[in-house]
């Protein structure tokens, strides 16, 4: 590699004093060393902060008051940071050693990429054989997310809107619109256990309202008409079977917020330079695999289990 540039590993935590020895452990492997790191702590209750004070005293660390979400949290350390490459990580991602090497050669390598990621395993997984370094996709999971610092400026960063859910959704869709590309590199490899986020009726609310606000504000009005079409079907169906009266809050806000949804809608329309129509394409083909996926991981399991 003839240019290493700064990395700027931006880390949101919310009570996770019990990932982050391993998280530190793993990252300590990482071969490429020309890397700094930003932990960004929601408010966190338990030992997080201690932790990183007596065991990471090279470790930035910005300490909110209150819980910001995720986004929130990314945009506050990519203030603070000084790489030409921003990377998000999840504290429960556990990194490999070539990692961030192949991943810094690969964005150098496409100038006109925006946004690319590791493929990210679960830790049952193993890496399979690839033919192909990296592919196009609509959008990467911001558990382990790295955007050029050029990028990150054109797109302004996570939309202060979402709280948690969907940011990495529109993030990347969004970089399509205004002509950015989104790779996944499937010789980057970083394990991710998932789960690890609240669940609840506030949670589905924010799935809902999230997902809403992303499609008024990005798709197609035909696209956005078929959605908003399943997505109340789901709603209701949801709310009357397990009596989630909240989960109509979400659409109780789109419809409040929906003059300043429409204003961001007609801004990015003005700027666009991708084609949305494949966009529409390339989520259709990723809403695919990741119904398969999901669907072979559910025969294993069921297969495996005691």
């Amino acid at each position: 590699m003839i240019d290493c540039p700064l990395v700027s590993l931006i880390v949101v935590t919310y009570n996770s004093a019990g990932l982050l020895p391993g998280f530190f452990a793993a990252l300590a492997t990482t071969r490429y060393k020309l890397y700094e790191v930003i932990v960004v702590d929601n408010a966190s209750h338990d030992t997080t902060l201690d932790y990183l004070a007596q065991n990471q005293p090279q470790v930035r660390v910005l300490a909110n008051q209150a819980n910001v979400g995720f986004g929130g949290a990314c945009n506050q350390g990519a203030t603070v940071a000084r790489g030409d490459l921003l990377l998000f990580l999840n504290p429960d991602v556990t990194v490999t050693p070539d990692w961030l090497t192949i991943l810094v050669q690969h964005i150098q390598a496409q100038p006109d990429v925006a946004i690319i990621c590791p493929t990210t395993l679960y830790p049952d997984q193993r890496p399979v054989s690839v033919t192909t370094a990296v592919a196009e996709v609509a959008a990467v999971p911001g558990c382990a997310m790295l955007v050029t610092a050029t990028a990150w400026h054109i797109l302004g960063g996570f939309d202060a809107q979402i709280f948690l859910y969907w940011e990495d959704v529109e993030l990347c869709w969004r970089a399509w619109l205004l002509g950015g590309r989104v790779l996944h590199d499937q010789q980057a490899v970083v394990y991710h256990q998932r789960g690890g986020s609240s669940t609840g009726q506030r949670w589905d609310a924010e799935q809902i309202k999230n997902g809403l606000y992303t499609y008024l504000k990005l798709m197609r009005w035909r696209v956005v008409w078929r959605f908003v079409v399943l997505l109340a079907v789901k709603t209701l169906v949801k709310s009357v079977r397990y009596r989630e009266l909240a989960l109509l809050a979400a659409w109780g806000w789109n419809i409040r917020h929906l003059g300043y949804t429409l204003a961001q809608r007609r801004e990015l329309m003005r700027k666009r330079r991708g084609n949305v129509v494949q966009l529409e394409r390339r989520i259709a083909v990723q809403n695919r695999q990741l119904r398969s996926e999901r669907q072979q991981r559910r025969s294993r399991y069921l297969v495996t289990r005691p």
